[in-house]
């Protein structure tokens, strides 16, 4: 008997964490995270904003956390049926937006190449 509630606890709490609502509020995170980074790059600079909001860990785990709902949402709702397949071509978009997001976060480099008239280099 003592199992069956768990379960039924974390079942509750799974389908509010991956509901509609959930993404709802974590897009109007993502919104006023984006709009704040905004006013901070027009006050600063574009440093300031990274620092303080798209380098942040609360930031990716956001993303994580909407790409994740994302997904559950696609299954949730079975988008990958044929009737549904538009809706999840546009949902699917959106999770290799956030995939190519990552992989340039994690396995690229920013650098300053200065290149002079009629010069070459390779070197940042």
């Amino acid at each position: 008997m003592r199992l069956n509630i768990h379960g039924q606890i974390m079942d509750k709490f799974l389908r509010a964490f991956f509901s509609v609502g959930a993404m709802t509020l974590g897009l109007l995170a993502f919104l006023v995270a984006i709009g704040w980074a905004t006013f901070l790059e027009s006050m600063y600079d574009t440093q300031t904003a990274k620092i303080i909001v798209y380098n942040a860990g609360w930031f990716e785990l956001l993303l994580f956390y909407l790409g994740i709902n994302l997904i559950a949402n696609i299954f949730r709702y079975k988008m990958y049926q044929r009737e549904k397949i538009a809706m999840f071509m546009f949902h699917l978009s959106f999770i290799v937006i956030l995939i190519g997001a990552g992989v340039t976060r994690y396995f690229s480099f920013e650098g300053l190449m200065l290149i002079r008239e009629g010069e070459k280099s390779n070197f940042i």
